[in-house]
């Protein structure tokens, strides 16, 4: 595959994954803040198996690797079982740098308060309903699509940017569109959604960053390893029988 392997099953993962309840684990504004929206739990939930998954669905899409499977088959479920705890790997890093930079932002745009009056939203029943249902409308059909079609394998930001588009219209004729209704007017009426809302655009520039990560230099070196070494002793025993 010539793209950005990793991007590609990013993005393809992001439909797959199975949101977790968050849970505070300091008594700081700031850090129950990033743990209520992006907690390592929530954000690693579902992840090794759907990588796997859409490793696999990518790899379906070249032809030879569909020339592999049928001279030896089990080579593409092979490829996605081995890769799965380098990618689970690489994404533990890339989604503990994610949260740094977050806690970092939030404590430089964000009072105490208003930091704290989101934890307590995104941490209530309603808060954690928003999320979960924001990630089930999640587009990514626009990611894949550039990233398939750019040979260095970035994410556009008219493609992300496009995909937001489409997820924000997908909420708007959600059949929860009146609880969403209620709960958009509380937001609007609370003493912290004004300020929060202001650095939005600053946490959609971290989350283009996670979702462009890319294997670092020693990562993808291992990467190549074990797949390289888990397929060679595939394909002596398939071609020895």
């Amino acid at each position: 595959m010539s793209y950005n392997s990793k991007l590609v099953i990013l993005a393809g993962v992001a439909a797959l994954c199975v949101s977790a309840p968050a849970a505070a684990q300091e008594a700081d504004p700031f850090t129950e803040l990033v743990e209520a929206l992006a907690s390592t739990e929530r954000l690693m939930s579902g992840y090794a198996d759907g990588a796997a998954a859409a490793m696999i669905e990518e790899a379906r899409r070249d032809p030879e690797m569909l020339e592999m499977e049928e001279e030896c088959p089990g080579t593409l479920e092979l490829m996605g079982s081995a890769s799965r705890p380098m990618l689970e790997k690489s994404h533990l890093r890339a989604v503990g740098e994610y949260r740094a930079n977050l806690l970092a932002l939030f404590r430089d745009k964000l009072e105490p308060e208003i930091a704290g009056g989101a934890a307590e939203f995104y941490r209530s029943d309603d808060g954690q309903f928003v999320i979960r249902l924001a990630e089930e409308n999640e587009s990514v059909a626009n990611t894949l699509a550039a990233v398939r079609e750019n040979p260095e394998g970035d994410l556009s930001r008219e493609a992300f940017e496009a995909d937001k588009a489409a997820s924000r219209e997908a909420l708007k004729s959600s059949e929860h569109k009146g609880r969403m209704q209620k709960i958009g007017w509380g937001l609007a009426t609370s003493s912290w959604f004004s300020d929060f809302r202001k650095i939005q655009p600053e946490m959609h520039e971290l989350e283009f960053a996670l979702l462009n990560d890319d294997f670092t230099p020693e990562e993808e070196a291992a990467f190549d390893h074990v797949l390289e070494k888990a397929l060679t002793g595939h394909f002596e025993q398939c071609y020895a029988e």
